[in-house]
């Protein structure tokens, strides 16, 4: 028979073992599988956090570029427009070729452009205004102002038949909450002629001051009176040496919003364009006044053509 030291190494013995060797495997292996879910939540829980991060990041770099884009759209940087906040005072200079063209539009060319929708300047009677000795052209004007810029364009064209600038008018645009409109500036120019003298005041600059702009030019008390005896001080303001005066742009500023410099300077003496025929109208309307009020008729070839 067998011994009782035997029975605890029997067969039955060790089998009823084995429940409880299972037992505690199946709680080691559930606190193995506890440990690797949790270590699989926090990788989880951690990764999470990176693509937050990433995310947020990437926001902050769009908002970057975009902010920095809105700045070089704002400065006219990027594509040669005019479209800043503010243009210096005196603009920026035109290529020469540009100026030229402009200056030697054919009279032919100005004749010919239909005049039906361009205002032609009033008739005045003031004491006749003089300055060195000749008869004055006085212009008053802004360069926030809409219609002045308009007005400019035809302005440059009929005045260069007459006498010559130096250094030429730069490039400037009306204030971007006005019509953002390209054109030329007078300020800081000189313009010579033997027939008549060209004073162009431009009051205040583009550059937005409030709910008005800085101020640039200064008006003798002379030139203050004569503006407020014609105008409510508005502008533009253009005073044919007493005789006849212009109290608004000839044309419809609007045409021009939208364009850029170079594309308004490319259609002036075009008259097929709606731009052109209404600025080389303009013009031409401009030199028939000045030769009737300022220039008795001279130069002759510039005259007799108008």
């Amino acid at each position: 028979m067998p011994s009782g030291k035997g029975d605890s190494g029997s067969p039955a013995k060790k089998a009823a073992r084995k429940p409880s060797d299972r037992t505690r495997s199946a709680a080691g292996g559930k606190r193995y599988a506890d440990r690797q879910a949790a270590k699989q939540q926090a990788a989880l829980e951690a990764r999470r956090r990176r693509n937050q991060r990433v995310a947020l990041g990437s926001i902050a770099l769009v908002l970057v570029l975009v902010i920095a884009l809105v700045l070089i759209k704002v400065s006219g940087g990027g594509n040669g427009s005019t479209s800043g906040v503010a243009s210096p005072p005196a603009g920026t200079p035109v290529p020469a070729a540009t100026m030229s063209r402009l200056a030697s539009i054919p009279l032919s060319t100005l004749k010919s452009a239909p005049t039906s929708q361009v205002a032609a300047p009033a008739a005045i009677q003031d004491k006749a205004l003089t300055e060195s000795g000749k008869p004055e052209l006085l212009y008053i004007g802004a360069e926030f102002c809409p219609i002045c810029a308009a007005e400019r364009w035809a302005m440059y064209v009929a005045l260069s038949k007459f006498g010559t600038f130096s250094p030429e008018p730069g490039r400037i645009h009306s204030a971007v909450r006005d019509g953002n409109i390209p054109t030329l500036t007078f300020y800081k120019t000189t313009y010579t002629s033997p027939y008549l003298t060209f004073v162009p005041e431009e009051i205040e600059t583009n550059d937005p001051n409030g709910n008005t702009y800085t101020t640039l030019q200064s008006l003798t008390a002379a030139q203050q009176a004569i503006w407020e005896s014609h105008t409510s001080q508005s502008f533009p303001f253009v005073d044919f040496g007493g005789k006849k005066d212009l109290t608004s742009a000839q044309y419809d500023p609007s045409l021009l919003e939208g364009s850029s410099f170079d594309t308004i300077a490319g259609a002036i003496g075009n008259n097929s364009t709606t731009i052109g025929a209404a600025i080389d109208a303009s013009a031409d309307l401009l030199v028939r006044t000045i030769c009737s009020t300022l220039t008795n008729g001279q130069p002759a070839d510039v005259c007799s053509s108008a």
